[in-house]
C-alpha cells in the first residue's frame, strides 16, 4: 500500500499539473481534481463546493508517511469510498494493491495520470447502476397455458334446462368435462406499462390485450345457436369438439421486484382483470358432418372479472387467472361455470 500512497503524495506536492480531458485536471500547485473528486495537500486549504456534501479521508489516521504532512481526499456526492487499507474506490474506479500479479489497465494510460509503481496495482472501471424510468413500457407480451372450467351448476339444474327431443338425452355435469391436454389459453398483451410506486421495488402494472380460451370437450356436446341457445348431447362422433371464447381485457396489478437493477431478480404481481366478450364460436370435426364452425353468443356473459397473478425470475414466469364471474349469462341459462388458466408468460417485465 505504501507503494501506492507515496506516488499519489508525490503527485500532490509536485510542481507539475496533470490534465485529463473531462476527468482529471490541476486546480493549483497542491490540488488535483479527478472528475468531481478533489485531492488537496493538507498544508493547503481543503476545497468544498456549495450545496454538495464532502467526504474526507485523512491518511495520517492510517499512519501513512508523507514527510510529516497529511493528505486530505475530498469527494462530492459520495464519489470516494475507502474499502480497506489496500483498496480505494473512486466513483467507478477501483484502486487495489495486489500482493502479486501484473497490472490490468483499461483503455486509458493510467501511468500518465499517476506516477509510481503500477506492477502490483489493479485499476478497474465498473458500470454505474442503470437509471430506471418511473414508467416503463412493454410491447407484445405472449402467454401460453392450459385452460379449464370449474362447474358450480347444481346437479338438479341440468334437468330443468331446455332440451331437444331429437337428440339422445339430457346433458349432465359429467358431459361437460374437458380434454385438459388440449384445452388451452393463449393471451397476447398488446402493451403493458409499469409505474413506479416506491423506489421501483413496488410498482403498478397495467395494460391491454386479448385473452383466448379453447375448451375441448371429451363428450359430443353441441351448443345451439337457434332460439333458446340450448346445450345438448349430440349423436355424432367428434374427433374435434371445442368452444372458443375471446375477450378484450385490461389487467391491473400490484407488482413487487426484489432487485429493480437486476433483470433476473424475483418478480411477483397480483391484481384483477376486466374483460369484454369479443367473439365466440364452436368448431367440430366428425365423419358424419365433416368440419363445422358455428359463430354465436351461446348464452355467454358479455363481461368477465378475474383475479390474475404472476410469479417468476427473469423474463419467463408463471401466470394464472381465475374468473370471479359466471362465463354464462345467468339470466339466460342455468349454467354456472368459472374459467381459469395457468401457464408461462414471456415478458421483459
Amino acid at each position: 500500500m505504501n507503494k501506492l500512497i507515496i506516488p499519489i503524495i508525490g503527485l500532490f506536492i509536485s510542481q507539475q499539473g496533470i490534465a485529463q480531458t473531462d476527468s482529471t485536471k490541476t486546480e493549483k500547485q497542491d490540488t488535483v481534481r479527478v472528475g468531481n473528486m478533489v485531492i488537496v495537500n493538507a498544508s493547503g486549504k481543503t476545497i468544498t463546493s456549495a450545496n454538495k456534501s464532502a467526504v474526507t479521508v485523512n491518511f495520517d489516521s492510517r499512519k501513512r508517511k508523507n514527510n510529516g504532512k497529511g493528505v486530505n481526499i475530498t469527494s462530492f456526492n459520495d464519489t470516494l469510498v475507502s474499502i480497506n487499507d489496500d483498496t480505494i474506490k473512486v466513483g467507478r474506479v477501483n484502486i487495489i494493491n495486489k500482493s502479486e500479479g501484473t497490472a490490468s489497465f483499461g483503455q486509458k494510460n493510467w501511468e500518465s495520470l499517476l506516477d509510481g509503481d503500477f506492477k502490483k496495482t489493479k485499476i478497474t472501471i465498473e458500470k454505474a447502476p442503470k437509471k430506471l424510468n418511473n414508467i416503463s413500457t412493454n410491447w407484445w407480451v405472449f402467454d401460453l397455458g392450459f385452460a379449464n372450467l370449474v362447474d358450480h351448476t347444481p346437479q338438479m339444474m341440468y334437468t330443468a334446462m331446455p332440451y331437444n327431443a331429437n337428440y339422445i338425452r339430457l346433458v349432465s355435469n359429467t358431459d361437460l368435462s374437458l380434454n385438459n391436454a388440449k384445452s388451452s389459453n393463449v393471451n397476447i398483451w398488446i402493451v403493458q406499462q409499469k409505474a413506479n410506486i416506491y423506489e421501483h421495488y413496488w410498482n403498478l402494472k397495467y395494460g391491454v390485450g386479448i385473452e383466448m380460451y379453447n375448451f375441448r370437450f371429451t363428450q359430443p356436446i353441441s351448443f345451439s345457436n337457434t332460439a333458446g341457445n340450448y346445450v345438448y348431447f349430440d349423436n355424432a362422433h367428434f374427433s374435434k369438439n371445442k368452444l372458443f371464447v375471446e375477450y378484450l381485457s385490461i389487467p391491473l396489478q400490484l407488482n413487487f421486484t426484489s432487485n429493480p437493477y437486476n433483470t433476473k431478480s424475483f418478480y411477483a404481481s397480483l391484481g384483477v382483470s376486466a374483460g369484454y366478450l369479443v367473439q365466440s364460436h364452436t368448431k367440430q370435426i366428425s365423419t358424419e358432418r365433416g368440419k363445422k364452425k358455428v359463430n354465436g353468443n351461446f348464452n355467454l356473459n358479455d363481461f368477465k372479472m378475474a383475479t390474475v397473478g404472476e410469479l417468476g425470475i427473469g423474463s419467463i414466469r408463471l401466470y394464472g387467472s381465475y374468473s370471479m364471474t359466471n362465463m354464462f349469462d345467468k339470466n339466460l341459462t342455468y349454467f354456472d361455470m368459472a374459467p381459469f388458466a395457468i401457464g408461462l408468460r414471456f415478458s421483459k417485465f
